[in-house]
């Protein structure tokens, strides 16, 4: 416990280090992160010229697997951070060298229970790739198919977890900073997030099943080739699978005939994936593609991957259309009624701004518009206009753009969007007529069906609130200043009229009981009728007074605060 508390710490020290050489002391200081960790503050700056993104990126590669993986993350949330920040973290590359192969026999003989030898019939101790988390070898299954065998690093898990513990001991320091950019993202939540998304990653039995699952999808479609786990050689660290032998994509001729069919594959393969299974590789880089000699692609390292809804892949359909269509009214509301927002939109304003973003495609051609960056523009609106969108749609965006990318370098003459119809059809059949996409009528209906989808909802929101009590209704009434004032003056005269009856029924009694007190009724009386005399004058004086009054010059002079 205590050596674990002196790494923490030493290693905490070491973050800030690496942090301040990299140009982000000032950060650190106004968040009074070495003030309130009482460590003192490294003196030393960086003096390089980079921008502020490539410095981010070097100091995360620098910081070692658990912040390579972070940046990688990060990479995928243009809703998130600025379009230079997500293409410099792009280029995060997770390499690292390779674990002795005595680990990997320890923990092949740990997790299946022999030595490697005994399990397979050829086992290459030489790695075919080695990263952060884990690394590849080639081996022979004693029936003689090919397979890779992923092992992870034994100590991995205790070294992530000492860093999720700091990471989330900065993201409360950086989150409580009196910076209004820091209130911009949930620090917080976006270490959670990651906790949850290296949890999976870090669990091969996970993967093994998630790979189960892609290899029943695809196993009967020509498009896509998945490994197919061998589960007997299959544990918490390891993971066994079928060898896909291929060639990579910077290695085909583009616009060769195998390029052509690969390029049509992958867009349909990845298409699937989104609409049609709700589960989907979200990091299909071209590092996790290779291209089969009959035309297939095959995918691989399935850990990381998003799930969709019924809901989430209905509204993408929306989306994708809305963007063919160019509707920047379906757009907005899909994008507010899918989001959440701790204050009013102005859909209008996000409508025009949405429209300025599809102008900038209007030269191109029906279908030929970048749907995947154009969807990375959709949300890096909704930050601006502070809607927080489910991180699915930040994936989806990121896969679908990196999709198309990879397709233009094997066919530059395939329009990826045209592959979303079919599947849009087959999503929102008998709602309107797609084969005419330019026309009226598909985006009229097309606006309908939003905003019918849309009604339930709010009205159930309105119910709630006012069910709860948190229905609110402001009226400005541009005569309330003047009906108070009236008000006011009204209610002193009442006030006067009623101290002047008190007194006046005060002194009954000493003239008509037992033992009057004329002098005490001559007061009361006097007093009454004094009370009288000045609220008569009041009431025929007052309002020349009023208009005479410092107050009312103050009034008209710099308007009516009331």
């Amino acid at each position: 416990m205590l050596r674990e508390a002196f790494y923490d710490l030493n290693r905490m020290r070491r973050i800030l280090q690496i942090a301040v050489r990299y140009g982000f002391g000032d950060l650190l200081a106004r968040a009074r992160v070495f003030e309130r960790l009482r460590l003192k503050q490294p003196a030393t700056e960086t003096t390089e010229s980079s921008s502020p993104a490539q410095r981010l990126t070097r100091m995360l590669a620098e910081l070692g697997p658990t912040f390579v993986k972070l940046g990688q993350i990060l990479s995928t949330r243009p809703d998130l951070l600025p379009a230079e920040y997500i293409a410099a973290l792009s280029e995060l590359q997770d390499r690292a060298p390779a674990m002795p192969f005595s680990e990997v026999r320890k923990v092949l003989r740990q997790d299946l229970g022999a030595e490697p030898e005994d399990l397979f019939a050829r086992f290459e101790e030489e790695p075919l790739a080695a990263a952060s988390i884990a690394q590849v070898h080639r081996a022979t299954l004693k029936d003689g198919r090919e397979a890779a065998v992923k092992v992870r690093r034994p100590d991995i898990e205790r070294v992530v977890r000492a860093d999720l513990d700091i990471l989330y001991t900065l993201a409360h320091l950086l989150q409580s900073a009196p910076e209004e950019e820091a209130a911009l993202v949930d620090g917080v939540g976006l270490v959670r997030e990651f906790d949850r998304a290296i949890a999976r990653e870090l669990d091969l039995g996970r993967e093994a099943e998630t790979l189960k699952t892609f290899f029943k999808n695809f196993e009967k479609r020509a498009s896509l080739s998945i490994p197919e786990p061998v589960e007997p050689l299959c544990g918490p660290r390891v993971l066994t699978m079928s060898l896909l032998c291929g060639q990579r994509i910077s290695e085909i001729p583009p616009g060769s005939e195998l390029a052509q069919k690969a390029a049509a594959n992958l867009i349909e393969g990845a298409y699937q994936q989104i609409f049609e299974d709700g589960l989907f590789h979200s990091d299909p880089h071209p590092g996790n593609l290779c291209v089969l000699a009959d035309g297939r692609v095959g995918m691989m390292d399935f850990g990381q991957v998003g799930r969709l809804t019924p809901a989430m892949r209905n509204t993408l359909a929306l989306l994708a259309l809305g963007v063919v269509l160019r509707d920047p009214d379906t757009l907005a509301r899909l994008v507010y009624r899918v989001g959440a927002s701790g204050r009013r939109v102005d859909l209008g304003e996000l409508r025009q701004d949405i429209q300025q973003m599809l102008d900038g495609n209007i030269e191109k051609a029906l279908g030929e518009v970048d749907t995947g960056k154009v969807l990375q523009r959709l949300l890096l609106l909704a930050q601006r206009y502070r809607v927080a969108l489910p991180a699915e749609y930040a994936l989806v965006a990121k896969a679908v753009a990196t999709v198309e990318a990879a397709v233009r370098a094997l066919h530059p003459g395939l329009v990826p969007a045209t592959a979303t119809a079919p599947y849009v059809r087959r999503l929102l059949a008998d709602r309107y007529n797609l084969e005419d996409l330019r026309g009226g009528m598909a985006r009229t209906l097309l606006q309908l069906s939003s905003f019918l989808s849309e009604l339930p909802q709010q009205a159930s929101q309105i119910l709630l609130d006012l069910e709860g009590g948190r229905l609110t209704v402001n009226v400005r009434d541009p005569e309330a200043g003047k009906r108070l004032r009236v008000l006011r003056y009204v209610g002193l005269e009442v006030f006067w009229g009623l101290i002047a009856a008190g007194l006046l029924a005060g002194s009954l009694p000493a003239f008509f009981g037992e033992r009057p007190a004329p002098w005490i009724a001559v007061l009361g009386i006097a007093g009454a009728t004094a009370i009288a005399l000045c609220g008569t004058a009041i009431h025929f004086i007052g309002p020349l007074l009023r208009r005479m009054s410092l107050r009312r010059w103050l009034e008209r002079r710099f308007g009516d605060r009331e």
